[in-house]
């Protein structure tokens, strides 16, 4: 269904009709897509929805994911970037599938993340970074169904494992999903797999984004109420966002502490703007016009320059066309 606000475009609709399978099917979730670009978000959503019988629209159910989860169900994530350190985090103790005390299943440690998210979900970010020997141990603890608990406090106990597991996947070449994974974990978190788009292929939903973004930060910061005016909107719509959400919530959060007035000009993102991962260095001499101008050649160029010289795939970028360009 159509969606208003920020959820316009076709790339992000795409992600939100796998938002909803996901919410409908209560199975494994795979989330692709480049940092920033709210997987994490979407995760907690799915997580809210299934303790919120309300008929909430999907832009809603996103704007409230935001917030600490329910307390009567827990969401627990594992970075699966620790390496070793991963199934000490998850399991909390090593394997065991000896019939020591007459079960011939795995165990965990009772204070382990995998335990602490029984009966809520376990979102495992990067999970293709995951030790084999942690995902092979994961895939079989799934498939009994069933895990021997350990605590320094009682006796050992089992328990079924209900938990619901999802996972985020950065998109690299090297990221092949179905050769990364072991094949029983995989099966387990392609019930639905969503793709989220980076912001730049979705530059229709970026000035909603903008004044959601804006008002939210005001109020998180305390600060009066701004705006972003006409060519501010233009300007930060034709960016690469190269770290998408991530990137544009860093920009808007020191133009809503700093900038003094109600409304955000072009002259203040100019000012606050990053190229490159380096602060730009602004001449504050001549007018408005020609500062533009200095800085739209400056941001050709290292377009440009990031592109190979390759005018096509630069004007692909900078959302024109390669004439004008």
């Amino acid at each position: 269904m159509a969606q208003r606000g920020f959820l316009r475009s076709q790339a992000i609709q795409e992600a939100v009709r796998g938002l909803q399978a996901a919410i409908t099917s209560g199975g494994g979730v795979l989330l692709l897509g480049e940092p920033g670009t709210g997987r994490e978000l979407f995760a907690r959503a799915i997580h809210r929805a299934s303790d919120d019988d309300r008929d909430h629209s999907v832009e809603r159910l996103l704007l409230d994911a935001d917030r600490s989860p329910l307390p009567a169900r827990p969401f627990v994530v594992v970075d699966c970037m620790w390496g070793a350190e991963v199934e000490e985090a998850l399991f909390g103790c090593e394997a065991d599938r000896s019939g020591s005390t007459g079960h011939d299943l795995d165990r965990i440690a009772e204070s382990s993340r995998l335990h602490r998210a029984l009966g809520g979900t376990l979102l495992l970010r990067r999970v293709t970074e995951m030790p084999r020997h942690a995902q092979s141990r994961l895939a079989r603890i799934l498939q009994d169904g069933e895990v021997q608990v350990h605590s320094t406090k009682r006796v050992p106990w089992t328990t079924r494992v209900r938990v619901r597991v999802m996972a985020t996947v950065d998109p690299h070449p090297h990221n092949h999903v179905d050769g990364r994974l072991h094949p029983e974990l995989l099966k387990r978190l392609s019930t639905t797999r969503i793709r989220l788009p980076a912001l730049r292929e979705r530059r229709e939903d970026i000035p909603a984004l903008l004044r959601h973004l804006i008002a939210r930060l005001c109020t998180t910061l305390n600060a009066p109420s701004k705006t972003a005016s006409g060519q501010v909107i233009e300007l930060l719509t034709a960016l690469p966002w190269r770290r998408n959400l991530d990137e544009l919530e860093e920009l808007l959060k020191v133009l809503v502490a700093e900038v003094p007035g109600r409304l955000i000009r072009l002259s203040d993102v100019l000012a606050k703007l990053r190229l490159d991962d380096r602060a730009s260095v602004f001449v504050y001499s001549g007018t408005l016009r020609e500062a533009r101008a200095r800085f739209e050649r400056e941001y050709v160029a290292h377009v440009l320059e990031q592109h190979h010289g390759r005018i096509g795939a630069a004007a692909e970028a900078l959302g024109i066309q390669r004439t004008n360009l």
